[in-house]
């Protein structure tokens, strides 16, 4: 499916890249899309890229908890709609065609406060998915590490997650009807 934008190219639904031939399938989970697109690389993109390699991977799929492409963080509070009207159905394709799972948005302070249980909401979709949900490790603030600044070396392990779902039933609900109509 590749990169997917919204026709204003003000949200990022999905970006997509190749690393090999043969090899599982990642999804990597951040806070909101920069400026990485269909053609160009930011860093984050790169890092992954080098994790997807490191860690025999085929290709990289990236998903996140706010569609809205900025790259301040900040402006996710300025904008109407930071999460997309459509991030829901993209984040459950993403997770169905996804062998392996990492969410890494890093610390969710860095978020304005109203905006932080979208962080529990994605968690909660990847958790019930039962496929493996894997992290580099965790922030102070519980969250799963960022991978910009880790070694190549980082390995992955398995986050097994001791509370209860906070499953957000919109999510729920919007991810069963894709299901339905086979948009998943």
């Amino acid at each position: 499916m590749g990169t997917v934008l919204s026709p204003c190219f003000r949200y990022r639904y999905r970006l997509e890249r190749g690393v090999s031939h043969s090899g599982p399938v990642y999804a990597y989970f951040g806070v909101n899309g920069s400026t990485a697109d269909a053609d160009e690389d930011d860093h984050t993109v790169r890092k992954w890229r080098g994790f997807t390699a490191q860690n025999g991977g085929s290709r990289f799929i990236v998903g996140n908890a706010f569609a809205y492409r900025a790259t301040d963080v900040r402006e996710l509070a300025k904008a109407g709609d930071p999460v997309g009207h459509e991030n829901a159905r993209y984040l459950a394709q993403i997770i169905a065609e996804a062998d392996i799972l990492v969410p890494c948005w890093g610390s969710r302070n860095k978020v304005p406060a109203p905006l932080r249980f979208h962080f529990d909401n994605l968690a909660d979709m990847l958790f019930v998915s039962g496929k493996p949900v894997l992290v580099w490790g965790f922030t102070a603030s519980g969250d799963p590490l960022h991978p910009l600044t880790l070694s190549y070396e980082t390995a992955l392990k398995s986050w097994r997650r001791n509370d209860e779902l906070r499953y957000d039933h919109g999510m729920a609900e919007a991810a069963r009807r894709c299901r339905e109509n086979d948009l998943i």
